[in-house]
């Protein structure tokens, strides 16, 4: 197995390679949430439930995520291969993923649309484990802060391009072309591309290495890796992934009823792009920084000003005052989001980091499906008596931002390397 050899090169364009992976995974699931399930939903469901199979889909894949990514890290973490202990689920994860497009547009009904949605995520979630706990394989521990940046990069990029072009194409009529079965391909194409290059990648290095598999102790229980100091990580990360999921959920209602907005989705659309480009700044200072000085300061910054900005927004009466606080969100998310993912990769232990990252990502998807159990409380508070018609998402932002700090303040007693560890062993650069 390629460890995370101190000394070892890896400039942006090893960052960017190995990151493909994140840019092929994450592009393919939020396009087939955002674009290609409400489509193929529609052919299978009553409108008047349209919304209601839609979510049964989103909860399948959140529970099958939840469950595939820490037994398969941990699996990975034991397994021997001439590919070394990732690469293998990778690559199978993805290649029958993408033989379940072909499933997804044959689906005559709902059940079977279910049942093929839940062998996509299921290996979906093989590939995407074990590929998570790459960087913390092979990255330096100077090199891990901006190793999570491009990682986050590579993550919104791959989004963009591939809801898109999927968007762009799946609903084209003209012509004699099935442009579904062409927008299905371009999917699966585009994922396998990027996959490849960093399985390329990991297993060129891990044939060049002269690590040795069987020096790594490989403790992998669920009791060895749940220690205090991970525990109090996942709580910070589940609230903080709590308050970023909340906006993104409610907030083009937020900006309809609250702040008035004639056009919230419009206003919505331009916001994204806003926090997007902010975010992308960042994430990529952010990351150079935290390899610096440390990621516990840079995450407090970063949930610091998230916090600050979101109260902002209680405060906007227009679209234009809405983008200017939207781009502080952005880039306060951005610096949080690029730290605290180096530190969940520098808490791990190196022979458990498949295990330790899927269990890292219970705690986000966990965070995510808290947000959007929300809205039957912010409907309440909403028709309180006495209280404004939006007074429910005034605590929701409010709340939001307590969330932030709470996070921040969670990480306080957490010990990390000390930037003096990591200076000693530092990665000459090339």
């Amino acid at each position: 197995m390629f460890q995370a050899v101190e000394g070892t090169k890896w400039s942006q364009w090893d960052l960017l390679k190995l990151n493909s992976f994140s840019f092929g995974i994450t592009g393919f699931i939020l396009a087939m949430d955002t674009v290609v399930l409400p489509v193929f939903v529609l052919t299978v469901a009553p409108d008047e439930l349209k919304n209601t199979y839609l979510a049964i889909l989103g909860i399948s894949g959140l529970v099958m995520a939840a469950f595939v990514q820490p037994t398969i890290g941990r699996i990975s973490d034991r397994t021997k291969s001439p590919l070394g202990r990732r690469v293998p689920f990778i690559i199978w994860g993805s290649v029958f993923a993408a033989l379940g497009l072909i499933g997804i547009r044959l689906a005559p009904n709902f059940g079977v649309l279910l049942a093929v949605w839940i062998f996509i995520q299921t290996n979906v979630n093989i590939a995407y484990g074990p590929g998570l706990a790459l960087i913390r394989d092979c990255i330096p521990l100077d090199r891990i802060g901006m190793a999570s940046s491009v990682k986050i990069m590579s993550d919104a990029a791959g989004a963009a391009v591939m809801i898109a072009v999927t968007g762009a194409l799946i609903g084209e009529t003209s012509g004699s072309l099935n442009w579904e079965w062409i927008s299905l391909g371009i999917l699966a194409f585009l994922m396998l591309v990027a996959i490849s290059i960093t399985s390329v990648q990991v297993s060129v290095r891990e044939l060049r290495s002269t690590s040795d598999f069987e020096s790594i102790a490989i403790k992998s229980s669920l009791y060895s890796v749940i220690t205090p100091q991970l525990g109090l990580f996942l709580i910070s990360r589940l609230v903080m992934i709590t308050a970023i999921a909340s906006f993104q959920t409610y907030g083009l209602f937020f900006l309809k009823d609250s702040v008035g907005l004639d056009n919230p989705a419009e206003s919505l659309g331009r916001m994204i792009l806003v926090i997007a480009g902010a975010l992308v700044i960042a994430v990529y200072v952010s990351g150079w920084v935290s390899d610096k000085v440390g990621r516990k300061p840079v995450v407090m910054v970063g949930a610091i000003g998230a916090a600050l900005s979101s109260l902002w927004m209680l405060t906007a009466n227009d679209s234009t005052e809405v983008l200017v606080i939207a781009s502080v969100i952005g880039g306060s998310v951005g610096v949080l989001l690029s730290a605290n993912w180096a530190l969940a990769n520098e808490l791990a232990d190196e022979g458990q980091a498949g295990l330790h990252i899927g269990i890292i990502n219970v705690a986000t998807i966990a965070g995510a499906a808290s947000a959007k159990l929300l809205g039957p409380g912010i409907d309440a508070l909403n028709q309180i008596p006495g209280q404004p018609d939006d007074f429910g998402y005034h605590i929701l932002i409010a709340g939001s931002a307590g969330f932030f700090m709470l996070g921040a303040i969670l990480l306080m007693p957490l010990k990390t390397t000390g930037r003096s560890f990591v200076s000693k062993n530092k990665t000459p650069l090339p």
